[in-house]
This record gives structure tokens, C-alpha cells and sequence, in this order.
């Protein structure tokens, strides 16, 4: 099984290839490249059959991807749902996604978060994100599991500004200790933004002792970071 699920991405792949190389702009070249497509999912088609979840959840992709018909994004959902229930962590984060969305099956936020929380379990990062998402800003709002999921979100190696979604969460439950250590570690990661706020924290004495001096440290780290609104600021109180 595993064979025929590495052929066809093998396959896959090179009609990508034919793709990035502009060869698809003659009709010989476009015959080869969906030759080579109709190849891979038969072979994912034949693994997924004998019970192979990657083939089950590539075959899921390709009909959500490049299905034809008004089935497609039921079909992917009956592939996600095979790879899904063996535990195949990218299977159960398509089924979450379907469910939260309403694509081949009626919409349904709990079935939605219980998938999304497998493919966490499973080493899932974007998954663990989306759950802090859920958490933070939906109608479900529970800033502490909000700040449980980021965190693990960031322990499986989620990138990008979630520090300053921790210390947002902290803040709204009035933590302001936890908000502002976690919003430095966003700053000293070179995150303009984050600094930024940090800036207005110190300014504004919002949880925090005013002091100026320091919200004018916090802009200047803020606009050499690239952030405009830092560099307006300053530029409006003269320094």
C-alpha cells in the first residue's frame, strides 16, 4: 500500500512539475499532465481501498481540490472521515475544517472542534491554533483554554505572532503580569506590533504603573521594527 501511495505522489508531482514549467500550454503537454494526474489517483484510489490512511486522506484532497462535480466536497469528506478514524492527524484537521465550514456535510461547530482537537492530539500545530482561535474570539469564549491551546500550538512549533494572542487573552482576563511578559517575548522575537501595544500599556498606565519613559522605549522598538503607527506616534510628540 505504501508503495502505490508513493507512486502516486511521485506521479503527482510530475505533472506539478509540468505545470511550473509551462509545458501544459500546449494541448500535447496538458493531455501528458492530466495523464499523469488520472495515474496518481489510481494508485491512491487502489491504496486507499486496501485501507492506506494517506492514500485515503490524498484521495480526500484531490476531490475537495480538483473535483469536478456538485459531490466533490461530500466525496472528500468520505475519504477525510477513513483516514480520519485511523488516527491520521492531516485527515482529522480536513474533517474538522469541513465540519466548521458546512463542505460535504451539514455544518457542525462541535464535531467541527472534536476533530480539530484529535489532529492537536496528533501533533497538529495549525490545529491547536485554530482551537485558541475558537476560543478567543468565538462565540464559545474561554480565554483560559484559548491561552491552553496557543501554547500548545507553540510547543508543536507554530510560528508567527501567537505570544501576542497569549498576552490578549491574559490581558481580557485581567492577568496583566502574564500579558506583559508574554507580549516582551513577542517583542523580542521582532514583532512591531506587539511592541507597539506594549508602548500603549505603558503610556496609558493600563495595567501597569504609567511611565512614559518606558512607553516611549517601547515606540522606538515599535518603529524601528517597522511598525508605522509606532513611527507616527513619535514623529507626532516630536522625538
Amino acid at each position: 500500500m505504501e508503495e502505490l501511495y508513493q507512486k502516486g505522489m511521485e506521479l503527482w508531482e510530475t505533472a506539478e512539475q509540468l505545470i511550473k514549467q509551462h509545458k501544459i500550454d500546449s494541448s500535447e503537454g496538458r493531455s501528458e499532465m492530466v495523464s499523469y494526474q488520472k495515474q496518481a489517483v489510481e494508485c491512491w484510489q487502489t491504496a486507499a481501498e486496501q485501507g492506506d490512511a494517506k492514500a485515503q486522506h490524498q484521495l480526500g484532497y484531490y476531490f475537495y481540490n480538483y473535483g469536478k462535480n456538485s459531490n466533490k466536497n461530500k466525496k472528500a469528506f468520505e475519504w477525510y472521515s477513513k483516514a480520519a478514524e485511523q488516527g491520521y492527524a492531516p485527515a482529522q484537521y480536513e474533517l474538522g475544517f469541513l465540519y466548521s465550514y458546512g463542505l460535504g456535510v451539514p455544518m457542525n461547530h462541535k464535531m467541527g472542534g472534536y476533530w480539530y482537537e484529535k489532529a492537536a492530539e496528533g501533533g497538529m500545530a495549525s490545529a491547536a491554533h485554530i482551537l485558541g482561535d475558537k476560543y478567543c474570539e468565538g462565540k464559545s469564549r474561554n480565554y483560559k483554554k484559548a491561552i491552553y491551546w496557543y501554547k500548545k500550538s507553540m510547543e508543536l512549533g507554530m510560528q508567527g505572532a501567537v505570544e501576542h494572542q497569549i498576552g490578549w487573552c491574559y490581558e481580557k482576563l485581567g492577568d496583566f503580569e502574564h500579558a506583559i511578559e508574554w507580549y516582551m517575548k513577542g517583542a523580542e522575537k521582532g514583532i512591531g506590533d506587539i511592541a507597539y501595544h506594549l508602548a500603549e500599556l505603558y503610556e496609558t498606565g493600563t495595567g501597569v504603573p504609567k511611565d512614559f519613559t518606558k512607553a516611549i522605549e517601547w515606540y522606538r522598538v515599535s518603529a524601528k521594527l517597522g511598525y508605522p503607527d509606532a513611527d507616527l506616534w513619535l514623529k507626532e510628540k516630536g522625538f
